[in-house]
Order: C-alpha cells, then structure tokens, then sequence
C-alpha cells in the first residue's frame, strides 16, 4: 500500500482556510440546488409495520476502510471525519470507540445539536440533525416550547453543512457525478457518517461496520498502548453475543418506545426483559461479555444500559426494572463508564434533551426529567475488576 507522509496528507486533505470558505459556499449552493426526495423524508418514527410494530430501516452507505492494496477508501492521517450524535447510542459507540484507540488527532469530528429540528422548512416537514456552534443561541424544540443550549455542539468544518440531511445529498450528488449511484441520498438521514474528504462522500453510516474499520484500520496512527475491542480469536463469540444483544436490547428499547400497538410494545418489553436477565447471568460470572476482556460487545451493550435509567425507563415504557436493580448490570456499567475513552464520550444533557424534546408525539411539552443522576453513580466504586481474579482462580 502506498503511504503519504502526514505533511502530503495535510495538504491535500485539509484546505486553507481561504480555500475552505470557497468549499462551504460551493456546497451550500450545490446542497440548495440538489435537495430531493423531500416527501419521502424519515425518521425512526415512521418505521412501523403493519401491526405497529417498530422496523429499523438498514444504513444506506456500507464502503469500508481498509488496508488492503487497491482499495477505495485506504486509511490515512486527516482524510476522514466523523459526523455523531452525543444523544445517539449507535453514534455515541462510534466516538467512543474512536477515543479508545485514540484516533482524535487521525479523524476529525463533528457533534449536532442534540434536539431536533425542521432540515428543509418549505420543503416538507422532516425533522432530524441539524448543526449549530457552542456560541449560537438556544433553540426551541419542535413542540415549540423549552429552551435548548447549544453547548457540546462542534459545527460542520469540511462541508459547512448545516444539517445532517445536506451530507447525504451532497455524498449522493457527488457519487453521481463520479458515476457512482443513482443519485438518491436515501430517505432517512442518521448518524453516525464517516465521511472521506477525498471524494467527498459517506464511506460508512453503520456504525456496526465503523466500529470494526476504527479498531483495525488505522492501526499505523496510533501512538501508545490501546485495545483491541475485537481480538480474532474472540470474532465468533463477539458477533453471536451482539446478536441477541442488539435485537432485544439496543434495538429492544426502540421496539418498546416506539410501538404502535400493545400487541407490539408486549412482545418487545418481554424480549427485553428477558435478555437483561440474561446479561445479567453472564456478567455475575465474568468481567465482560466474552469473557475478561473488554470488546466491541460491551461498548454496544454499555450505550443502552448507560440511557436506561435516565431516558428509557421512562420514555421509553421500559419500566419492568431499571438498570439500578441489577447489581452486576450496574456495576459493569461503572466499571465501562470509569474506562479511559469511554466515559469521557458520554455526555447526559445531550442524551436526555434529544429524546425529550425530539418527538412531540411523545412528549407534547418537551419536558426534560430532572432524575435519577445516573452519571454520578456511575463514578463509584465498582467490583468488576476481582471478576477476572476469580475467573483465572477457577480456569
């Protein structure tokens, strides 16, 4: 594989500022000029169904980063950048992740502000992410009362895009202009994206996938000891545990949330509930998912269980039990919070006023709780580590 110095890389993938300035106006004009497929634009509310039941519609983008020779999107030092969502758990694993292997001086970031708002007034009435600086002033939610900081927020510095859906449009306009697609930017605009500078277009929107390509393909760029969240010899427990993990429980909160039936939400608590219980089990026994080491399963898990208490129990109808009656449960999630890299992607305000102020349906007066300080326990101390003594004690 061909390697570029850093400095080669700095200057063909990061403008001068002048040269910057130029880039974001032929973006918004060409963003204006391309928005499409308006009526058919989505959101997780939308995907039902017909017995109300809540279907994730698959990511649209699915390159890959990889070190192979020949291949479209090679890892490099400032090429790439990563668009998130604090409030979002699939987003929420990818940052974190991207900490853990300690890439932010390799790949850039950008962080939305955490409520929703109208991306094309005039147009339709979608709602999603949308980009705002520390410095701008609050917004009001869809509901059209509350108040909303925009603090945490890092604005758009590749593309100057001011929402989330302009990124999709302009991946898609530049891939047909390579010769690359339809032209159809998909009708569902979600984060995580992890966007090549180069060709300016969406490598990869399944944070799944982003999340394998952040452990093993920017290896070259990292500079000290980080772990590998996805050991070879650990892949076929990894993928068989995520499995149950994301369709009854990360996905299964959605499933509850967002039911459109009883039938639905009675199905999706007891999944849920279910396989809580049986984490629950297997963390009475070991350190982490797969055993005494930490993976890619654990991130996943621990961005769901991290939201349970403050967002889920609560908006979300998961209210059989939280998170706080499950000794193991609530001493792994400690244990995860209290690791380098990963606590330090969580951020609570944007957490609980996405989901309580996003979704007028669900919550008319955008109304944030002010419980039950889940963070704060969440710095005490915890147990885990004398769960790997006793599994090396009884090998």
């Amino acid at each position: 594989m061909m390697m570029l110095s850093a400095g080669a890389l700095g200057s063909s993938f990061a403008p001068r500022a002048g040269a910057r300035a130029s880039i974001r106006l032929r973006s918004a004009n060409a963003l204006r000029a391309f928005a499409s497929g308006g009526d058919n634009a989505r959101s997780a509310l939308d995907e039902s169904d017909v017995k109300g039941r809540f279907v994730r519609t698959p990511s649209l983008f699915r390159n890959k980063i990889s070190k192979e020779e020949g291949e479209r999107f090679p890892p490099a030092r400032d090429r790439y950048h990563l668009y998130v969502s604090h409030a979002c758990p699939w987003a929420n694993r990818a940052a974190a992740t991207m900490r853990l292997k300690k890439l932010q001086d390799v790949i850039g970031l950008s962080v939305v502000h955490p409520t929703w708002q109208k991306t094309c007034p005039g147009q339709d009435d979608h709602a999603g992410w949308i980009f705002k600086d520390p410095s701008d002033p609050p917004l009001t939610p869809l509901a059209g009362v509350g108040s909303i900081p925009c603090d945490g927020c890092i604005p758009d510095s590749v593309n100057g895009a001011k929402t989330i859906r302009e990124l999709y449009e302009l991946a898609a306009q530049n891939d047909l202009k390579a010769g690359r697609g339809d032209g159809n930017p998909g009708h569902k605009y979600s984060v995580p994206i992890l966007w090549d500078k180069v060709e300016g277009t969406i490598v990869n929107n399944e944070s799944e996938e982003l999340l394998r390509m952040l452990n093993s393909e920017f290896t070259d760029f990292i500079e000290g000891d980080v772990p590998d969240v996805c050991p070879s010899g650990l892949v076929e427990e990894i993928e068989e545990v995520n499995s149950w993990v994301y369709d009854n429980i990360n996905n299964g909160v959605y499933k509850c949330g967002f039911a459109k039936s009883q039938e639905a939400y009675d199905e999706a608590v007891e999944a849920l509930y279910k396989h809580l219980d049986k984490a629950e089990e297997i963390l009475s026994k070991q350190r982490f998912l797969c055993g005494e080491q930490l993976t890619e399963a654990d991130i996943r898990l621990f961005m769901t269980l991290v939201r349970f208490d403050e967002v889920y129990v609560v908006y979300f109808k998961c209210n059989k039990k939280s998170i706080a009656d499950y000794p193991n449960l609530r001493n792994y999630c400690r244990d995860l919070y209290q690791t380098p890299g990963i606590g330090e992607s969580i951020n609570m305000d944007h957490i609980k006023r996405h989901y309580y102020t996003s979704h007028p349906t669900l919550n008319s007066y955008a109304v944030v709780p002010t419980g039950p300080q889940v963070l704060k326990d969440l710095t005490a101390p915890h147990d885990r580590a004398a769960m790997s003594t006793t599994q090396m004690l009884n090998a």
